[in-house]
């Protein structure tokens, strides 16, 4: 009498066969997922493009870059920019969008570096303002954000890219500090926009050259307090 092999229920539609990093019931290599080859071609080419945009928009500023610059340093076609980002304006507000939601992301981690240590609140704003004074000595990123983005993007596109990094985590910082008890009581949109201000106005002020960089920081971040302490409560 012959001895039946048992047979697995074939799966449901949709359902994979083998679950990735799972050992078979037949013994043989686990199935590794399949990797979707044009995503991730379509992210580098994204990548190089906003790597080759920061560098020289923050250079030789949004005029004087040409497509066909941009391209060649990015090691891409010229159809690929326009497929990813439309137009050459469409890859600068790609990139001081990047800039912008970077700079956030970095003050923010100060500020939670300086919770973390025991800070107070005010201290911990201030380590994130410092943070962003930093970033104020490249060169580069202060052509992108504060020369060229207002006037290629326009007053309100700009602002609004603003408003989902940069503005919108500091009216978070503010609110935060106002419900802590150590911010004066105000609309928190407009006090963050003030602060804002100020930030991007003392970095503006920062000089391009590394010799006096150092003496103008100080400077800098020793009026940027005193400014800022009048939002105290």
């Amino acid at each position: 009498m012959k001895q039946q092999t048992a047979r697995l229920p074939s799966p449901a539609p949709g359902q994979a066969a083998v679950t990735a990093g799972a050992a078979r019931p037949d013994g043989a290599a686990a199935v590794s997922p399949r990797r979707d080859g044009r995503k991730e071609n379509a992210a580098a080419t994204q990548a190089a493009l906003c790597a080759a945009g920061r560098a020289l928009f923050g250079t030789v500023g949004y005029e004087a870059s040409s497509v066909a610059a941009l391209c060649e340093r990015a090691g891409v076609t010229a159809g690929a920019l326009y497929h990813h980002y439309r137009d050459k304006k469409g890859l600068f507000a790609a990139v001081a969008e990047q800039l912008d939601a970077e700079l956030a992301r970095r003050a923010g981690a100060a500020v939670a570096e300086a919770l973390a240590r025991g800070d107070g609140a005010w201290d911990a704003f201030l380590a994130g303002v410092d943070t962003m004074l930093a970033a104020g000595n490249d060169a580069g990123a202060r052509r992108i954000g504060l020369a060229d983005a207002a006037a290629v993007l326009g007053a309100d596109v700009w602002l609004a890219i603003r408003e989902r990094h940069g503005l919108g985590a500091m009216m978070a910082a503010v609110g935060n500090l106002q419900a802590a008890g150590v911010c004066a009581p105000g609309q928190p949109r407009r006090l963050a926009r003030i602060a804002l201000g100020m930030l991007y106005g003392a970095i503006e002020a920062l000089p391009d050259d590394s010799v006096s960089a150092a003496s103008a920081m100080a400077e800098t971040r020793r009026v940027t307090h005193a400014m800022l302490a009048t939002l105290r409560a």
